[in-house]
């Protein structure tokens, strides 16, 4: 299990939550991303809180499949936006007087990495959600 902490020695945390994400991890603007922010938005529902208020500090782990060709790659910036896009479950909805949009400009502090997926391992996502305390 994972504990609370400090976010590079400064700022307190609390654990909200911790997900693990099934699925093929999707990139901004492509035609996999409605699938993944779908997987991303079932994992928060089962996991079940939320949404909370406060700042944020989000931690995500990749785990992308084998290539299936040369021009499939993942970009790390690419694989946050629709993730962070799916989480309006957690951040709450963004107030404002546009679309309905998932409440990510309090995220303050992110941490990510992406890595292909071992032999036997599904790909998707470990994410986990920490609040800032004041």
């Amino acid at each position: 299990m994972w504990s609370s902490g400090r976010i590079m020695g400064v700022a307190e945390t609390e654990n909200l939550v911790q997900l693990d994400v099934p699925g093929r991890p999707a990139s901004y603007s492509s035609a996999a991303e409605a699938p993944w922010k779908a997987a991303v938005r079932a994992a928060i529902s089962e996991a079940g809180g939320g949404p909370w208020g406060g700042r944020f500090s989000v931690l995500i782990e990749f785990r992308t499949p084998q290539a299936r060709n040369a021009n499939e790659v993942w970009d790390l910036d690419n694989l946050i936006k629709p993730t962070l896009d799916a989480m309006e479950g957690i951040f709450g909805l963004r107030a404002w007087n546009g679309p309905a949009q998932a409440a990510d400009d309090r995220v303050d502090h992110l941490e990510a990495s992406k890595r292909t997926a071992d032999t036997g391992e599904l790909p998707g996502a470990r994410i986990e959600v920490r609040r800032i305390l004041p």
